[in-house]
């Protein structure tokens, strides 16, 4: 009785040091960083970038969504760079201190209790593949954040409205040239005279 008592109570000890040797291989999900949502988040100095992402539009265009933060006392100038078919592109949006940017398509304020704004951001000539990742730059402060964001498109109900609206390509008219004077005179001088009728006497 007492050996099996014995055996019960080494194979409970080695059960128990196995499993809590799993925990220390095992890596734990819960002890990683991630990020719950569509968009990418980093920092640049005193501005921190929340939720970041690209809308694709239309014509190489494309909606940056997202928010910055600013927790220094005085604006922040950010500038967003990025690479397309011609070369190096750049864009500049201010973050208010101690506030907000929203970027979006909706130009109202976020919140009334936070300093902010909201803004729509489109960049221009921007190669990328719904689905993919698009490398963009964030500089403020002379620091830099590289991001690599991801590319949606706006199918999705909660996307509907953030494509940017493609710029309407205004349609020439043709117009008829009226005659000038001096054409109409060139038709009259080369025109045969009318005659002039003469009054018969009867006799």
């Amino acid at each position: 009785m007492k050996m099996r008592v014995a055996a019960s109570v080494a194979v409970t000890v080695l059960a128990t040091t196995v499993l809590a040797g799993c925990q220390f291989i095992t890596p734990q999900q819960t002890a990683r960083s991630y990020t719950p949502s569509d968009g990418v988040n980093g920092s640049v100095g005193n501005v921190e970038i929340r939720n970041v992402f690209l809308i694709d539009g239309a014509e190489d265009t494309a909606s940056l969504i997202g928010v910055l933060t600013n927790s220094g006392s005085s604006a922040e100038t950010v500038t967003l760079q990025w690479t397309g078919a011609q070369g190096a592109e750049t864009k500049q949006v201010t973050v208010p201190g101690g506030g907000l940017l929203s970027m979006s398509t909706d130009s109202a304020t976020p919140s009334a209790s936070v300093p902010g704004a909201g803004t729509a951001v489109i960049l221009e000539d921007v190669q990328a593949t719904p689905g993919g990742l698009f490398p963009i730059t964030f500089s403020a402060s002379s620091k830099d954040e590289d991001l690599r964001v991801p590319v949606l498109i706006n199918s999705f109900s909660q996307y509907a409205t953030l494509a940017p609206t493609p710029t309407p390509t205004p349609t020439k008219t043709r117009r008829t040239p009226l005659p000038t004077d001096s054409a109409s005179a060139g038709a009259t001088d080369g025109a045969e005279p009318t005659p002039t009728p003469t009054d018969t006497l009867a006799g």
